[in-house]
């Protein structure tokens, strides 16, 4: 396993993840103008690549509301692809993608159209020959592609679609994070290291893996029993622990030393 970190892709973002001794970055953007410029810098990003040996482990697209009346928006659609086609170019293993639900149309026709998208981008991904692989994220902020029973259907249709499994997610919407980890283990591409804590049935906040509630030597346990050797990225999410602050860098390195204990090959 390798452990890396959700960042910039900027000269000096490739400076700080280096310095701060981790194994790669992950790129993730949510909104439109940020995939663009991802897009247009994604020359720039392989010139530091080059420069540092820090890859790109994963290029992801939150948020993209793409299902406008169980109809794909060709533009939504168009800037996916071309995201998708920058991960290819930097060399990034992994993009991570999802879909939004429109409560205008049937449950059918949201699931047939969830299996045309993911359809699409595992078509591309696959003529590139880059070996790319095409996550789900089980967040479900613009997706609904995120839990079990929907994975039954679209990852049933689509054998070669992925999952990129945060453990926070599920814990927030109160669902069994290690049976999930165990009964989809052999389709998760990426993971991403974020706490969670609650009190009574309230999530209170995001912080640093190893402070917090999740069962991490469980987590690592199931991981390895279903042969997980990819990328474990840690995401600073808090506003309690913001990454650019002093309590957000010591929670960093905190929990890349907490994480480190349980990545044995």
């Amino acid at each position: 396993m390798k452990l890396g970190i959700i960042n910039g892709y900027s000269a000096s973002s490739f400076d700080y993840v280096k310095s701060i001794g981790l194994d790669f970055i992950e790129v993730c953007r949510n909104d439109d103008n940020e995939a663009a410029d991802f897009i247009a810098k994604a020359d720039s990003v392989k010139t530091e690549i080059k420069r540092t040996g820090l890859p790109i482990q994963s290029v992801g697209r939150w948020n993209c509301i793409s299902n406008v009346g169980g109809r794909l928006d060709a533009d939504k659609l168009a800037l996916q692809q071309g995201l998708l086609d920058a991960a290819i170019k930097v060399g990034s293993p992994n993009f991570v993608c999802g879909i939004n639900y429109d409560d205008s149309v049937s449950l059918y026709r949201n699931l047939t159209l969830a299996i045309e998208f993911f359809g699409k981008m595992i078509e591309q991904a696959k003529a590139s020959g880059s070996g790319i692989k095409i996550a789900a994220y089980n967040c479900s902020w613009g997706n609904f592609v995120y839990e079990p029973n929907v994975w039954k259907v679209v990852l049933g249709e689509l054998p070669e679609l992925m999952i990129k499994y945060d453990c926070s997610h599920s814990c927030g919407r109160g669902a069994d994070y290690l049976a999930e980890l165990s009964d989809w283990g052999d389709r998760i591409a990426h993971m991403h290291v974020k706490g969670f804590v609650s009190a009574g049935r309230r999530g209170v906040d995001d912080p640093p893996a190893g402070i917090d509630s999740i069962n991490w030597p469980t987590v690592f346990a199931i991981l390895y029993s279903r042969g997980y050797d990819a990328g474990l990225s840690i995401e600073p999410h808090s506003a309690t622990w913001r990454g650019d602050s002093e309590l957000g860098k010591a929670g960093v390195m905190f929990t890349t030393e907490y994480i480190r204990r349980f990545i044995l090959r």
